[in-house]
């Protein structure tokens, strides 16, 4: 499959800056109203958001899986979920969750925008990365992996629930399927919202863009070579729109739609034109955690996904036999909001 340049563009643009959360929504919030929770309390971070304000967003009933599962307009994958359990390393035994801290890290579009959330200064965010300038991509308008407290961060260890996703009809057996960890105090339908927007991600919408098998145009339709085929996730953009707009938040599928490049648009005859391309992973990665999700004054859901990376100049790679302890935890932020038919995913990031 090749590469396309261009997509490789969108998908370092989507990816590099963690979005805090929007302004109605902070990182690590102080609950009005705490989910029902199956997990142990962990302890807080130690990194305190920002004070969130007045609601403005109504909050809804939870709605049944099946209803949601039913209710999409459009065949959607199986999910199964495991019972509850404490997250383990990505890389098995290979890896080993640090006990004694880790370097808390944030991609931040601005100075101040991380000084804001983790409530300390520019002065001191250019003490604690004193490379803070070559920190800076002008390409995509981004600090990288800036150090955002002095004190090692304690990790969560919140229980996750196992959800596995899978889609019977693409043709991929790759595609097929996802295995994911998603918060173990989400209710059903959260998690599933929640899996299914991993398993959107990581096949078509991160570490690959587009979907596949595809046909060739006749002739391009702007940046659009091809069009969905028989074996794809979908192949109709209207059954495609309901998935996306079952999952995500009406604003989130309007963002991903008018990006330029778009990856996917509506063909002639109810055709999905789709791009083509692919990313590398980090290699360092070796698994990610989440704080506990924290019902917001605006109705949504917000938490932290850590995700954890050695860092270290001694780390060569997965070859050896010596276990890995990561170093660094860079935050991002997922957050769900509620709507009548249900909980949508409004902010995710993969965690690698």
């Amino acid at each position: 499959m090749k590469k396309n340049f261009p997509i490789l563009v969108s998908l370092v643009l989507l990816t590099a800056c963690s979005a805090a959360p929007a302004d109605s929504v902070s990182a690590t919030p102080v609950p009005t109203e705490t989910p029902a929770s199956t997990v142990e309390p962990t302890s807080e971070p130690t990194a305190t958001p920002s004070p969130t304000p007045a609601p403005t967003m109504a909050v809804y009933d939870e709605v049944p899986f099946d209803d949601w599962r039913d209710g999409a307009g459009c065949t959607m994958p199986d999910y199964t979920f495991s019972a509850p359990h404490k997250p383990q390393p990505q890389q098995g035994e290979r890896a080993a969750w640090p006990t004694d801290g880790v370097t808390l890290c944030y991609n931040a579009k601005t100075l101040e925008e991380a000084a804001e959330i983790f409530h300390t200064t520019v002065e001191n965010l250019k003490e604690l990365n004193p490379d803070w300038q070559d920190k800076y991509s002008r390409a995509i308008g981004c600090y990288w992996a800036l150090k955002v407290q002095a004190d090692p961060y304690t990790l969560p260890m919140n229980n996750v629930v196992t959800a596995t996703v899978n889609a019977p009809w693409v043709e991929s057996y790759y595609d097929r399927t996802e295995v994911c960890d998603v918060p173990a105090s989400l209710d059903k339908q959260a998690r599933a919202a929640l899996a299914s927007a991993y398993y959107f991600q990581y096949h078509w919408w991160g570490m690959h863009a587009g979907f596949v098998p595809y046909e060739k145009l006749d002739e391009p339709v702007g940046f659009f070579n091809y069009r969905a085929a028989d074996g794809a996730f979908y192949t109709k953009f209207s059954e495609f729109d309901s998935f996306l707009h079952t999952v995500y938040s009406d604003a989130w599928v309007d963002d991903m739609l008018s990006m330029d490049p778009a990856l996917f648009a509506e063909g002639e005859n109810d055709t999905i034109l789709t791009l083509d391309g692919d990313r590398g992973s980090n290699i360092a990665y070796c698994g990610h955690l989440f704080t506990e999700p924290e019902l917001q004054p605006d109705g949504s859901l917000a938490f932290w996904q850590l995700s954890l990376t050695c860092e270290s100049d001694d780390f060569k790679g997965w070859a050896g036999e010596e276990t890995i302890v990561p170093d660094t935890a860079t935050v991002t932020t997922v957050r769900l909001v509620p709507t009548e038919n249900g909980w949508r995913v409004d902010a995710l990031e993969l965690p690698n």
